[in-house]
């Protein structure tokens, strides 16, 4: 199978896919793509012209999400639509509950980015000195007063999140306290 019969091949399939349509770009795997973010891609199979691999995307990649790989391989002979009635039954089921997942991961870290977010903000104008760096997962503030130097340390989501300060008197501490603790 050379790349135009992969692309037929995929053009083929595509309708058969419940929502899918194919993506052909030049130097670009052939990608089989729907509205909602599911995206296969349509491999040949390395010294087996006659079989694809259709492997299953996540958004933003699933290395960082600890979720199984999706993939199945097909003999092209058989034909799209029993290579479509394949991938419904061995590759979607678990596919789309794990692109459900996904979504979902990506959602509660789109809400973590804003609340650190608005955190950052209100670090900030509690303490206007202080260089406030969003480090992903942790903000860090750092400031001085007189000679030593305070930094603050809040991980997690920033609605429930650990507070380390070093070097700030009692003062602060208090003020600090009342201002993180207001929305």
């Amino acid at each position: 199978m050379n790349r135009q019969d992969m692309e037929e091949f995929a053009t083929k399939l595509a309708p058969l896919l419940d929502g899918f349509t194919a993506e052909i770009a030049e130097d670009q795997p052939v990608y089989l793509v729907r509205r909602d973010g599911a995206c296969l891609v349509v491999h040949r199979v390395w010294k087996r012209p006659e079989r694809v691999k259709i492997i299953a995307g996540h958004t933003g990649g699933e290395a960082g999400y600890g979720l199984a790989r999706h993939e199945i391989t097909a003999a092209v002979a058989r034909g799209p639509e029993r290579v479509a009635a394949d991938i419904k039954r061995r590759l979607l089921p678990t596919y789309e509950r794990d692109l459900a997942i996904v979504r979902e991961r990506l959602t509660e870290a789109a809400v973590a980015d804003a609340q650190r977010a608005r955190f950052a903000g209100r670090l900030r104008r509690l303490i206007p000195a202080a260089h406030v760096a969003d480090e992903g997962r942790w903000l860090v503030a750092r400031w001085h007063v007189g000679t030593a130097t305070c930094v603050l340390t809040a991980s997690g989501e920033a609605s429930a999140c650990r507070i380390e300060i070093d070097g700030a008197d009692h003062d602060l501490v208090a003020r600090m306290a009342r201002a993180l603790t207001q929305e």
